[in-house]
């Protein structure tokens, strides 16, 4: 399987295909059933007022219903309900962290690399990998299919430890990883910076709970789980925030000693 991002990945003979048939390739919008209903289903999408309502529109998701891409028109009204509600539930996923493992995707596959790299049954850590290096690694083995850039930059987050950061960093920042004076916006770049996981994470994440999870595959390949399950929630540790389409979130951080000792109040009932 080939994935396909823009035309760059296209070849120039396959440019030349697409264009060379455009009354099969191109598929128009249908002006003639513009009414008051379609008018109404832009809103839907795009008012900034109906966040509610686009909230009850995404609770209706069913990821089987798309686009006919054999007709040559397309109405309004299916390319929100069948098209653009798919980019929509995608951007939530994004951009809110799962409250079960307190991540987004992008996190996950990172973890879920550096775990492979680990390797089972290991307890010692290989060699720390350049910033640069490891989002090459995370790209080829989770199937990441968006900028390198916006995948160090993840890295760089979940490894950052000053105050106001993270309370539990996942990754170690080794090298330049930014400062609480500017928000942790001065990095250094990625080809200078390493990285690797926090020994303590393990602990967070164990090995042992790897066959109960519910493994993805991305055209036939296997890659990380849906989510993971901490020992303690780390959406309250690290804290969450995201805004996405209908919904948004924040969630403070706390202390993990505070968390720990909760949890151990809850168990004892």
């Amino acid at each position: 399987m080939k994935y396909y991002k823009g035309l760059g990945t296209s070849t120039s003979a396959e440019a030349k295909e697409y264009f060379g048939n455009l009354s099969k390739h191109v598929i128009q919008f249908n002006h003639a059933f513009t009414t008051e209903a379609v008018n109404k289903d832009i809103e839907l999408a795009f008012d900034k007022k109906l966040a509610d309502a686009r909230k009850e529109w995404l609770t209706t998701y069913d990821e089987r219903i798309c686009v006919d891409h054999s007709k040559h028109s397309l109405t309004y009204s299916d390319f929100i309900h069948k098209e653009l509600i798919h980019f929509s539930v995608a951007d939530n996923r994004r951009s809110i962290p799962a409250l079960v493992d307190g991540l987004k995707p992008g996190q996950r596959k990172i973890l879920f690399a550096l775990f492979k790299r680990l390797g089972s049954g290991s307890t010692k850590l290989p060699a720390d990998l350049k910033v640069a290096q490891l989002s090459g690694y995370v790209a080829e083995h989770s199937a990441y299919h968006h900028g390198e850039m916006s995948l160090c930059q993840t890295i760089i987050g979940m490894a950052q430890d000053f105050c106001g950061a993270n309370n539990v960093n996942t990754l170690m920042p080794v090298g330049q990883f930014g400062t609480r004076g500017q928000g942790g916006k001065d990095f250094a770049s990625a080809r200078y910076i390493f990285t690797n996981l926090n020994q303590q994470t393990r602990m967070l994440f164990p090995e042992q709970d790897g066959p109960i999870h519910e493994y993805m595959t991305d055209e036939g390949m296997n890659i990380e789980p849906a989510y993971y399950v901490p020992v303690i929630p780390l959406v309250l540790a690290n804290g969450a925030e995201g805004i996405g389409t209908g919904w948004s979130s924040f969630i403070p951080q706390f202390s993990p000693l505070d968390i720990v000792q909760n949890i151990r109040k809850k168990l004892q009932g």
